[in-house]
């Protein structure tokens, strides 16, 4: 159990700091998830690149109410 934490911890960590600054970026750039998908191809899951696009998006709009 706790190993299965941790290797789901560091797969998120690596896929972020391998693809989340660009897919960000592109996001910032009006992209959307099913556009990043389409038009680029990383090697993650849509799953993964539309959880980055969400979290993004939730911090954008937070920071922007402060």
């Amino acid at each position: 159990m706790e190993n299965s934490y941790f290797n789901e911890a560091l797969s998120n960590f690596a896929k972020d700091f391998a693809y989340g600054g660009a897919i960000r970026h592109l996001v910032d750039k009006g992209y959307t998830a099913d556009r990043i998908i389409r038009e680029f191809h990383y090697p993650i899951s849509r799953e993964s690149v539309e959880k980055i696009v969400e979290d993004h998006l939730k911090n954008k709009d937070k920071d922007n109410k402060r």
